[in-house]
């Protein structure tokens, strides 16, 4: 069914893929938000883009709420940080498939590599950190000389003087 408009318009939830008399827009969240210019399709890809990013940099914060144990008062309050921003990261999810959902290959191409890109960024930042910390405790623990055997490892029935 092709529905013939002269100029979008939001329908149900305001979320729509709309065909217009000369050329198809989309329709976003608001009846006056219409992406119908190719500049304007052009900012749209490329806020789309970053929005996969950000994506990857909630989960990033996400994971140092919980990596940081020392730093909160109580564990009510760690937990109820980590719940918020699970929250909050579900609502961007969700967000986020709306906006695959408008059919648009462009958009999904975008969000796409947006998501690739800020995985791999945010991948390399996790990496840094694990090896940086284990570089820490490599150089912050003493030597163990092999020389002497400690006997305080050794059952006391096996002991030979």
């Amino acid at each position: 069914m092709m529905m013939m408009m002269d100029k979008c318009m939001a329908m149900q939830n305001g979320f729509q893929f709309a065909m217009g008399r000369s050329q198809q827009c989309i329709l976003f969240l608001f009846p006056g938000l219409n992406i119908d210019t190719r500049i304007k399709y052009a900012l749209f890809i490329i806020i789309v883009f970053c929005m996969g990013i950000f994506n990857e940099i909630i989960i990033y914060s996400r994971h140092l709420l919980v990596q940081r144990t020392n730093v909160w008062s109580s564990i009510f309050v760690q937990q109820l940080c980590i719940s918020l921003s699970y929250g909050v990261h579900m609502l961007f999810a969700y967000c986020l498939m709306l906006l695959v959902m408008t059919y648009d290959i462009g958009i999904f191409i975008a969000l796409i590599f947006g998501l690739i890109l800020g995985h791999f960024i945010f991948g390399i930042i996790r990496i840094r950190n694990r090896t940086q910390i284990n570089s820490l405790t490599t150089e912050t623990t003493p030597l163990i000389n092999t020389s002497s055997h400690d006997h305080s490892f050794s059952t006391p029935c096996c002991q030979t003087e």
